[in-house]
């Protein structure tokens, strides 16, 4: 595993934890906001109903994005230069590995994420697939109006 730190990171009067990371000669960052330091009791319950789950007391959100679309605050535009198949694999072990970074790094009871099309939605389906068992944790899918939420449940959930 890289020699990663989770550093804290200040956009606006949102505090959230950033890393970053490279994959296929493409830097990204991931970010890691806790929903309750980013969001009102009744911001929290209008999205909570909108996906429909219960937010916990040690939910983070979690996104991902090149580093220049972080940079210039044009989110989610896709790299001039795609990232190869065996990019993209190695792109989905490296955010398995990350999430198992911040958990055992937080003690995070969940994470939620939206995809934000229906092409990274395939992606999310399949790193679910492939790493749910092997990390404890329990995925649930198409949540939300679209279909596009997730919710990500670790083993420091409680119910």
């Amino acid at each position: 595993m890289s020699s990663w730190i989770l550093q804290d990171f200040d956009i606006g009067d949102i505090s959230c934890q950033i890393i970053e990371f490279s994959v296929d000669n493409h830097s990204y960052v991931m970010l890691f906001n806790r929903v309750d330091a980013t969001r009102t009791q009744e911001m929290i319950s209008e999205k909570a109903a909108e996906l429909g789950i219960d937010y916990r007391e040690n939910s983070y959100e979690v996104k991902f994005d090149l580093k220049e679309n972080f940079e210039s605050d044009q989110f989610f535009v896709r790299p001039e230069v795609s990232i190869s198949v065996s990019g993209m694999r190695e792109l989905g072990r490296v955010i398995k590995d990350l999430l198992e970074f911040h958990y055992r790094n937080s003690n995070a009871e969940a994470y939620v994420c939206v995809a934000e099309s229906r092409k990274l939605k395939r992606f999310y389906d399949r790193l679910a697939k492939l790493y749910t068992v092997e990390l404890n944790f329990e995925v649930r899918m198409d949540l939300g109006e679209e279909g596009l939420g997730y919710e990500i449940t670790t083993p420091s959930y409680k119910s």
